[in-house]
């Protein structure tokens, strides 16, 4: 059985193709004279950057300005006195309303610290890990302060 004369002319052209033509990258040659063309250009630029340094230098120009130094950052300014919106003590299921205990304790004042225990309005869930949730302005600047029972939670209009 002979072969059919187009696969004939196919094998012979695939055969013809060197392999480097399928792997993707161009031929060895190629790549070397990419790779110093690059490195001319690169060489070239460098020297001609080199070159206008010492020129800049001989002729006696001003070095470039430093740049500026930095903004100094803003003085801290009070923002108004503490006061409370809400303080929710408890857990999310059980808990109660302690504002009106933390208000007068933290009103008034540029910084408050709050110890969290069940003095506030009771055991609100007995057995269980309780929390102290405070909303509260600093002038028009609205804030949150949380921590949990025997902890500390501080409240902040100083800055």
């Amino acid at each position: 059985m002979r072969p059919a004369p187009a696969a004939l002319a196919l094998a012979l052209a695939f055969a013809a193709v060197p392999a480097a033509a399928f792997d993707g990258e161009p031929p060895q040659e190629e790549r070397r004279d990419y790779r110093d063309g690059y490195r001319r250009g690169y060489d070239d630029g460098f020297a001609s950057g080199y070159r206008k340094g010492l020129e800049d230098a001989r002729r006696g120009a001003a070095p470039a300005a430093p740049p500026p130094p930095p903004a100094a950052a803003p003085v801290p300014r009070p923002t108004g006195p503490i006061t409370v919106s809400t303080a929710y003590y408890g857990t999310s299921s059980k808990s109660c309303d302690a504002t009106r205990w933390v208000a007068r304790r933290a009103n008034g004042r540029r910084t408050a610290t709050i110890e969290v225990s069940n003095e506030m309005c009771g055991d609100p869930a007995r057995g269980d890990r309780k929390q102290l949730e405070v909303t509260y302005v600093c002038g028009s600047i609205a804030k949150t302060a949380s921590g949990y029972e025997h902890r500390s939670v501080y409240l902040d209009c100083t800055n």
